[in-house]
C-alpha cells in the first residue's frame, strides 16, 4: 500500500513539474512576442528616417517623389519634390508681381504642381475659385491617381474637359460632393467658408480644441452653422486669419474665394502635414 502512495506522489510531482515548465514556456513566448512588437513598431514621433530615395525625378514641368524608410521599423513615407529647377512665378506670370502679398503662396502651389496658370503668362490671382479648380487642386495633391473614367454627375460629361478626371476622382472618393439633382456645377464659385469646409473634411473633420471661437471677427455671425466648425478649425490652425478693415477683423465667409486666397489657404493647410520635401 505504501508503495502505491509513493508512486502516486511521484506521478503528481511529475505532472506539476510538466505544468510548471509549460507555463514558463508560455510566459517566455508571450514575453518574446511583446518584445518583438516593441522593436518592430515605432510611435509616430519616434521614427528615424534614412536619407531617402528619389523614385520619380522632378523636371521643370513635373514634380517628383522621394521615399523615406524608417531605420527602426521599416515603415515608409512618400514626400513630394518640387519642380526642378524652381522657376520664380513672377517671371512666369505677368499678373503676379514680385512685391505681392501672395507671391510666396503662389510659388508654393505652382512649384509643387498644385495650381497652374490660367494661361501661359497669367495666374489670375484675383479671379474667383471654382468648384472644378478645387477638384483639380486636390486631385493634383493626391498625385492624380487613376480613376474609373465614369462621371457620376450629369453636367460633367465631356471627357476632354481639363477638369474631367479630377471631378471623377472627387466623386469616387467623396472629396467634393455634388448636388441632390445629380450635378456638380464645375464653374460655380467657391466661398471662403466652403473652401474651409472642403479642407476640414479632407482632414477628417478633427475635433475642435476647446476655448476657440470666432469672436475676434466682426462678421462671425455671418458664418453659416454647417461651416462653423470648419472655419474655427481653419482659424485655430492659421489657415484663415481674416482681413483688417477700419480696425476690425473680418472673415467675409460667404464672399467668393480668389485663386490667390486658395493658394494661401492650401499652402498653410499642407504646412500642417508631412507632405513635401
Amino acid at each position: 500500500m505504501k508503495w502505491q502512495k509513493r508512486l502516486m506522489s511521484l506521478v503528481l510531482a511529475g505532472c506539476m513539474a510538466v505544468s510548471l515548465l509549460a507555463t514558463t514556456a508560455m510566459a517566455t513566448d508571450v514575453a518574446t512576442d511583446d518584445e518583438k512588437s516593441t522593436t518592430t513598431a515605432c510611435p509616430i514621433d519616434a521614427h528615424k528616417w534614412d536619407d531617402g530615395k528619389i523614385t520619380v525625378k522632378p523636371t521643370a514641368t513635373t514634380t517628383g517623389l522621394k521615399v523615406y524608410t524608417c531605420k527602426i521599423c521599416g515603415e515608409t513615407k512618400v514626400l513630394r519634390l518640387p519642380k526642378q529647377p524652381i522657376q520664380p512665378v513672377n517671371k512666369i506670370f505677368a499678373d503676379v508681381p514680385a512685391n505681392s502679398w501672395y507671391i510666396g503662396f503662389v510659388q508654393y502651389v505652382y512649384s509643387y504642381g498644385l495650381m497652374d496658370g490660367t494661361g501661359a503668362t497669367t495666374f489670375s490671382p484675383n479671379s474667383p475659385l471654382t468648384r472644378a479648380m478645387v477638384a483639380q487642386i486636390l486631385y493634383a495633391q493626391a498625385y492624380k491617381p487613376q480613376t474609373s473614367g465614369a462621371s457620376l454627375f450629369s453636367d460633367v460629361a465631356d471627357a476632354d474637359a481639363w477638369y474631367y478626371d479630377a471631378i471623377v476622382w472627387a466623386g469616387e472618393n467623396q472629396v467634393v460632393a455634388g448636388y441632390p439633382d445629380g450635378t456638380f456645377k464645375p464653374m460655380q464659385s467657391v466661398t471662403r467658408e466652403e473652401l474651409a469646409m472642403i479642407l476640414y473634411a479632407r482632414e477628417g473633420k478633427p475635433k475642435i480644441i476647446g476655448g476657440w471661437s470666432l469672436k475676434a471677427f466682426a462678421d462671425a455671425d455671418d458664418v453659416q452653422s454647417w461651416a462653423k466648425d470648419a472655419v474655427i478649425w481653419a482659424y485655430q490652425n492659421g489657415i484663415v486669419n481674416g482681413s483688417l478693415e477700419n480696425g476690425k477683423l473680418y472673415l467675409d465667409p460667404q464672399g467668393n474665394a480668389t485663386r490667390a486666397e486658395a493658394a494661401t489657404m492650401l499652402t498653410k493647410y499642407l504646412a500642417l502635414k508631412d507632405w513635401a520635401d
